[in-house]
């Protein structure tokens, strides 16, 4: 019943009519549902014609729908080209801008005949009913029709400066590395975030924006492993993330928190680290919609300049109801129809709604997508599909918030708020208020609108205009808002003003200041107000003053009278038998204070004495008062005891010092030592050397009569234990400090152990005590290496040696020794064998036959015969060898090897290229690259330069092109372009060579037609991935593209 009620309903609003108003073609177009179309007979290859309507903004016709498809063939008498073609994915029809071609399509019944490379354009045949034929683009001319949007007279969308437009938004790339941090600051300085990619058509114009790793605005800094865009949005079905790299056990840490679109991984999306790594970034806002005025519109609706008039609706819960709501009050349902119109509904704030757009009978076919209200025309260029998935369910559209706003299909039963849109009444063109100004009233016939101006602003013009009948206003001279000016100033005596320049506007503020010394009198500062008159009268400067000086005697004031200005002085003097304590003068400051107080006059008095170190002083400090001087026991004066105070407050003569008594030098013990000074209160102590003991005490002091405390110690040697001689053996020596034993063995026996012991300072003896044990004639190692030792008992000193097995001899080192029995003496193998004797103790020989024989070798075995001569293969890097008759071998060499043996190949030289991909030809090496190591051309050239000075591939004759057509097939990249060394960028027809040569079409070219007129944005020649390998022009930014480099010899 539900879809029953979607089919009448929209039976009902097909009788609708839907008027392209104000939409208008350039000339030489003719207009047809919103698109502007040209037709032009004269024949021109499919480039040729790409290019003329590129001329103008247009593109050849791409018809996307029945009524689109039959204009074209009302338009034209001829067969013409259309914007659809495989070129970019061989065998995949798509229109030329890039969208896919719908359920809407006019192929003849058997255009999926076989297909090659050269098949890779679309005509639309009059010799089959204008149905779309596969069609060569470089061996057949055709007419054609170039198609473009109709003008609507709205203005576009505007950036700010810096920033280029794509679909309502605004992008400023930054080339320089900066950090995340540093980057998100520099986009929010200017109102913008880090780049959100929310749909493939933004991730797309982002790719092609830039040239480098981006950083972008996608997150799992705020919940680490859930990823989501930086403005907190979560990230829905579109994303561009590496395989994996968005799942939940791809490896992550928290400091991989920030999100890159890579350049090395064509620009998918790669999470990176926030701060260890630098990166270009574009920032996005949004597109200014602030320069389009408001539309006069019916109660309830809004809209502005360049839009319809609006109405959110959000009591329904399906498309039925939506449009059935709309109805009742006499509107549509909403038909966005350019970006303006898409980008106003997204700024209401509305969250996904319905638009008035169906693929349901009877208007429309499945996936033949139209205007729901009229059914015709059918949608024009203008679209801001996102997924175009579809089913028969999914016969209604919406604008999908969680998408960017993209529109998708969608069930009609669905629950989604929906916009009524009505045409705005008629009215007189949107008022621009002036600057600093406003404009109010209606843009209704016979409204009268007024002017005004700001505060502080004054009017230059006429204040009101009428809307008149014809829709015009009657006064489009419109006032301009002049700011207030106020008089100018005079200069301040003794001060200055700021700023000082004129004229001085409205809420201009001057400030006064005074020079040091002076003081304001009046206001600070003074504003320009709205009336053009200043907010007080100017202030005075006057000369600061200080207070009257009084003094009382013995204080006498010098200098100065009252009263007293900046920078007066006044001087003080004190009385007779007086001294000042304070400044001598003093002067009045800029802050009305005296720069120091009145001096107070004081009896002169001596300062105080230091009474000398181990010392003391005595006595008062007035004038002609005596000090005296003394020293503590145990030291004398040096100097007078007394000095006198004058009467310049100074004392006589000088202070005295008290100096320590001494006593005489002590002598040191035989074999002692004392240490320590000797004057008074000093301590002396004595020790002994190593090994000797002290007896007596250890100090003594000097005392205040100049004798030592005490008396002298002496040092006694100590003495060790005695030591035990060892079993088989002897000691000898002495057992005082310093006394050295020895340890010797009886005959037939060795010493363990030192052969000496010290007696120490600590009375033990150094070390351990030796052993003496049997003496093992084989440490001496008398028998050959070959030979076992075995030593004779002591007191015996000598060994017996005998030879191990498979040796012969005496054993003994010094004698016959012990050599090999070599087995190869009883002549063992084959006369064309080689015989190697099997080291001991194994008693035979190994048997080995001769090069180019083969068998045991065995005299008694089978012997030896003669084998191939390839076998082992002589020839190296997988060379292939074949024997040569009567006899002799020849070597095939893979690719990119030479030589007899295949010893020289371009990989060994060239060792910085991939393997397995080179070629030899007259001498010199080539490389081919992969299907999987794709680049733009400016990265080709580069990638052969950077690796022993390669370039891209000149070819100046057949030969060579002919071993490159070769080449291409062995490495199987025939269904790729690949690039070679020929351009004429940035000097357009001029092609040169990659080593700067010119380029000589007679010499020899692979060219199908030599480019002689205009290719705009494609400069860079490249091997055609067709059958013929034909050299054709690409777009040098063309991504996926493959290459050859021309190297030197591969001779290293």
């Amino acid at each position: 019943m539900a879809v029953e009620r979607v089919f009448l309903l929209l039976v009902v609003l097909a009788s609708i009519p839907l008027a392209a108003k104000g939409q208008t073609c350039p000339d030489g177009y003719s207009y047809n549902a919103g698109l502007c179309y040209r037709w032009t007979e004269t024949l021109s290859f499919a480039l040729d014609a790409i290019d003329d309507c590129a001329s103008d903004g247009a593109t050849l016709a791409l018809p996307r729908s029945q009524g689109e498809h039959d204009y074209l063939t009302s338009l034209v008498s001829e067969t013409i080209l259309i914007g659809v073609t495989d070129i970019f994915n061989e065998g995949t029809w798509e229109y030329s801008d890039g969208t896919p071609i719908g359920a809407f399509n006019k192929f003849l019944p058997d255009a999926d005949y076989p297909n090659t490379a050269q098949i890779d354009c679309v005509v639309m045949s009059k010799d089959h009913a204008y149905m779309w034929k596969p069609s060569s683009c470089s061996q057949q001319q055709y007419g054609y029709v170039c198609q473009k949007d109709a003008d609507t007279g709205i203005p576009p969308l505007v950036c700010p400066d810096g920033y280029s437009y794509n679909a309502g938004l605004c992008y400023r790339w930054t080339e320089t590395l900066s950090s995340p941090l540093d980057a998100i600051d520099d986009c929010a300085s200017d109102g913008s975030t880090l780049a959100l990619p929310r749909s493939q058509g933004e991730h797309d114009y982002l790719a092609g924006l830039v040239s480098e790793t981006i950083l972008i605005g996608v997150t799992d800094i705020f919940q680490e492993g859930t990823w989501e865009y930086s403005d907190g949005t979560p990230i829905g079905a579109f994303n561009k993330f590496l395989p994996h790299a968005a799942d939940a056990d791809y490896p992550n840490t928290a400091q991989i928190d920030c999100v890159v679109m890579s350049k090395d991984h064509a620009y998918m999306w790669k999470p990176s680290s926030c701060s260890q790594q630098q990166y270009g970034y574009v920032c996005q806002q949004d597109a200014d919609m602030t320069q389009f005025p408001q539309l006069e519109c019916p109660a309830g609706y809004t809209g502005v300049s360049g839009t319809k008039c609006y109405r959110v609706v959000t009591t329904v819960d399906s498309a039925v109801t939506a449009l059935a709501e709309c109805q009742n009050e006499g509107a549509d349902a909403v038909l966005p129809t350019s970006d303006l119109e898409h980008y106003y509904l997204k700024s209401l704030g509305l969250g996904t709604h319905w638009i008035g757009i169906t693929d349901a009978e009877p208007h429309a076919t499945e996936g033949n997508w139209v205007y729901i209200t009229t059914g015709l025309p059918p949608l024009g260029a203008f679209n801001r599909w996102g997924s175009t998935a579809n089913t028969d369910a999914l016969d209604c559209v919406t604008m999908d918030s969680t998408e960017a706003f993209q529109w998708a299909p969608t069930n009609c039963l669905d629950n989604h708020a929906c916009v009524c849109q009505k045409d705005p009444p008629d009215q007189c063109p949107p008022l621009v208020a002036p600057e600093n100004g406003a404009v109010s009233g209606s843009s209704l016939p016979g409204a009268v609108a007024t002017f005004s101006c700001d505060v502080g602003y004054n009017m230059h013009g006429a204040s009101t205009t009428t809307c008149q009948a014809d829709l015009t206003w009657s006064n489009t001279n419109y006032p301009t808002c002049i700011i207030a000016q106020c008089p100018p100033l005079s200069t301040v005596p003794h001060g200055s003003l700021s700023p000082v320049s004129h004229p001085y506007v409205y809420q201009d503020e001057v400030l006064f200041s005074c020079d040091t010394g002076y003081n304001i009198a009046g206001v600070s500062s003074i504003t320009c107000q709205a009336d053009g008159l200043w907010s007080d009268l100017m202030p005075t400067c006057n000369i600061v003053q200080c207070p009257l000086v009084t003094v009382q005697l013995p204080v006498i004031l010098s200098s100065g009278g009252s009263p007293y200005s900046y920078q007066d002085e006044v001087t003080f003097t004190c009385a007779d038998g007086y001294a000042m304590d304070g400044a001598a003068s003093a002067t009045c400051q800029a802050s009305g204070t005296w720069s120091d107080e009145v001096p107070t006059c004081n009896a002169v008095q001596c300062p105080a004495l230091t009474a000398p170190a181990n010392g003391a002083v005595s006595g008062t400090n007035f004038y002609g008062d005596v000090a005296t001087f003394t020293c503590d026991p145990g030291y004398n004066l040096v100097g007078g005891s007394t000095r006198t105070c004058q009467a310049d407050t100074t004392w006589s003569g000088s202070s005295p010092t008290c100096t320590a008594v001494q006593c005489p030098a002590l002598t040191a013990p035989a074999n002692g030592a004392v240490s320590g000074t000797n004057s008074y209160e000093d301590v002396a102590t004595f020790t002994c050397d190593p090994g000797y003991n002290l007896v007596g005490g250890s100090t003594r002091t000097c005392q205040a009569d100049t004798t030592w405390s005490g008396s002298s110690p002496t040092c006694t040697a100590v003495q060790c234990p005695a030591l035990t001689a060892p079993a088989n053996g002897a000691v000898s020596g002495t057992n005082f400090y310093g006394d050295v034993a020895t340890f010797t063995c009886d005959p037939g026996y060795g010493l363990v152990g030192g052969s000496t012991r010290t007696c120490q300072a600590d009375t033990t003896w150094s070390g351990s005590s030796p052993t003496c044990t049997d003496i093992d004639a084989c440490l001496a190692n008398p028998c050959h290496a070959q030979a076992t030792c075995r030593d004779n008992p002591a007191p015996a000193l000598d060994a017996a040696c005998q030879c191990n097995t498979g040796y012969t001899g005496d054993g003994q080192a010094d004698g016959t020794g012990c050599s090999d029995i070599d087995a190869c003496l009883a002549n063992p193998c084959h006369a064309q064998a080689t015989c190697r004797d099997n080291p001991a103790p194994a008693l035979d020989a190994a048997c080995q036959c001769n090069t180019g024989y083969t068998g045991d070798g065995q005299a008694d075995g089978t012997g030896c015969s003669v084998t191939s001569e390839c076998i082992p293969n002589p020839c190296q890097y997988g060379g292939t060898c074949s024997e040569l008759s009567p006899s002799g071998y020849t070597c095939r060499c893979r690719s990119g090897y030479i030589g007899d043996n295949c010893q020289i190949g371009c990989n060994i030289k060239y060792h910085k290229f991939p393997v397995d991909q080179f070629g030899i030809h007259n001498g010199k090496c080539y490389w081919f690259s992969r299907k999987s190591d794709r680049r733009k051309y400016k990265s080709a050239q580069t990638f052969c330069s950077s690796n022993h000075g390669g370039r891209l591939v000149i070819i100046k004759d057949k030969n060579k092109q002919s071993f490159l057509e070769s080449k291409i097939k062995m490495f199987q990249i025939g269904s790729i372009s690949k690039w070679i060394g020929l351009n004429d960028r940035g000097r357009e027809k001029n092609f040169k060579w990659s080593d700067d040569s010119a380029f000589d079409a007679s010499v020899y070219h692979n060219w199908r037609n030599i480019p002689t007129g205009r290719h705009k944005n494609r400069d860079c020649t490249a091997i055609s991935k067709a059958r013929d390998s034909k050299w054709v022009l690409l777009n040098c930014n063309k991504i996926g593209q493959a290459f050859i480099c021309e190297l030197g010899t591969p001779f290293i």
